[in-house]
């Protein structure tokens, strides 16, 4: 198992759109893809006469050329282990935090993510890496990678963040080639990494260059979302402070994964990354790239249309099918929506849902609050027999989940816990079981999140965001709304 924030190279490379020449405006965009086991560097355009020697520099060592060996010391603070990993943007290495040994923190390893020679080269290479710190930063979501901070040393432009064990998504899709990872494998990945970018979504945030070279997989199973190197504004977004640097200036993106807005520059939408994510789950599910690899304009050219990955049902098919489509007004309008359709709640529960709304503005808003406060409005024997099984096969799940989360300590199975208790809950609401159920895996959250404010105000929105009743529980309550002064 790789111990790595960066396992392995990666089959598709962050391209970078070069700027059209003076005397040609038609400057094409070239998609490359690279050998699993020698990743060549992304290159930035340059002038004729240094290309040659630059590149001739850049693939000799660029460990080497900055001087980066094991040993080495950054900022008279991080001392380097070894290589993790290189990325599209920089190089990631394995380091020791000495202050953090000074304060004898049992944890002081980190990683740290050094431009590489290309992108150093480039005139909005610090700007760039900057905003990346500062965006991730923003996003404390168990589903995201946590930076830690944004420095330079002479030319080394670096941002430290959690080391990370386990694999990259990359490894596990290389390896599931022709066959998918299963369905039981499959789902708890593909809900994270659309959790991680829901919460990104809802900050204004679009991560711009989704795919799996950009995921890792932790040793518990939790998806992270690494990379947001060229993420971008969401436009008018109000959640997003005005910045005069845009990271679609760079023209990067990753031509396999990328939709044909991107491709041709269009303004980034929230619906790009759900095209990225549909990609890599039909990958997962099904052991291949629904479009042979091709970019979004080539395989409309080509009129490939992908069949139906056998593991999904009908509804997951048709939600997929949706995210993997060309135009941009077809796709899930974001993360959330996606989820929200692909893991939604079934008609019964819809249609007891909208009865439980007419009931509650027939009866008058404080007889429903006080419905809410008390137990539950219709007796469990009193429900068809239909909704009663439904309710039980939920509740039996959700158990099923949080007993591995006791003998594993998983969040993610956790969180797939909570979602199977959350939707018992709307099949009968105010049931005692499914309260207690959910009270347990809150308190389980909060618990295991415990001295890590960020962390926990986010699993807190999560979490509210998933169970009515959880939008309520007072010690969520508590956390996404902290005391000012």
């Amino acid at each position: 198992m790789t111990n790595s924030n960066q396992g392995g190279g990666s089959d598709e490379r962050t391209r970078l759109r070069p700027s059209p020449s003076p005397d040609d405006e038609r400057t094409k965009i070239r998609g490359e893809s690279l050998a699993a086991d020698a990743e060549p560097k992304p290159r930035v355009q340059e002038a004729p006469n240094s290309k040659t020697m630059h590149r001739a520099q850049a693939r000799a060592a660029p460990e080497a050329q900055m001087n980066l060996v094991p040993g080495a010391v950054i900022k008279e603070r991080f001392v380097i282990e070894s290589l993790l990993g290189r990325g599209g943007m920089g190089i990631v290495f394995a380091a020791i935090d000495r202050r953090k040994q000074e304060a004898r923190d049992p944890n002081p390893q980190i990683a740290i993510k050094i431009l590489n020679a290309d992108f150093r080269n480039h005139p909005d290479a610090l700007v760039a890496l900057q905003r990346e710190a500062r965006k991730a930063q923003t996003l404390a979501h168990p589903n995201v990678v946590t930076v830690f901070d944004f420095d330079r040393e002479g030319s080394n432009i670096y941002m430290t963040m959690e080391r990370l064990r386990g694999r990259s998504l990359d490894d596990v899709v290389r390896e599931a080639r022709g066959s998918g990872i299963g369905r039981a494998a499959a789902l708890p990945i593909v809900r994270g990494v659309a959790e991680g970018l829901a919460y990104a979504h809802r900050k204004g945030i679009i991560h711009s260059d989704l795919k799996p070279g950009n995921l890792f997989v932790t040793e518990d199973g939790t998806p992270k979302i690494l990379d947001f190197g060229i993420s971008r504004a969401v436009p008018n977004a109000a959640a997003v402070e005005q910045d005069s640097f845009d990271a679609g200036s760079l023209g990067a993106y990753t031509e396999a994964y990328s939709t044909a807005e991107m491709i041709d520059g269009v303004d980034p939408h929230p619906s790009d990354d759900v095209y990225a994510l549909g990609l890599i789950a039909y990958e997962l599910f099904t052991g291949k790239h629904p479009y042979e690899r091709r970019g979004a304009i080539k395989a409309r050219a080509a009129g490939i249309s992908p069949t139906a990955p056998k593991e999904l049902t009908r509804r997951e098919w048709r939600v997929l099918q949706r995210a993997l489509a060309f135009d941009r007004q077809t796709r899930p309008a974001d993360a959330g929506e996606f989820l929200r359709l692909f893991f939604g709640v079934t008609r019964l529960q819809k249609s007891l849902l909208a009865a439980v709304c007419v009931l509650a503005l027939v009866s008058g808003f404080f007889w429903y609050r006080s419905y809410q406060a008390g137990g539950p409005a219709v007796p469990f024997a009193q429900l068809p027999t239909e909704t009663q099984e439904q309710f039980k096969s939920l509740m039996t799940d959700g158990d099923k989940g949080w007993q591995f989360y006791l003998k594993d300590h998983n969040l993610v199975i956790l969180y797939d816990a909570v979602d199977q208790y959350a939707d018992a809950y709307k099949l009968h609401p105010r049931n005692r079981d499914a309260t207690r159920a959910l009270e347990r895996a809150a308190d389980a959250f909060l618990e295991a999140t415990k001295g890590q404010p960020e962390q926990q105000r986010a699993a807190a929105e999560a979490l509210a965001a998933k169970s009515e009743y959880l939008a309520k529980y007072a010690p969520l309550e508590s956390i996404k709304a902290p005391a000012t002064n």
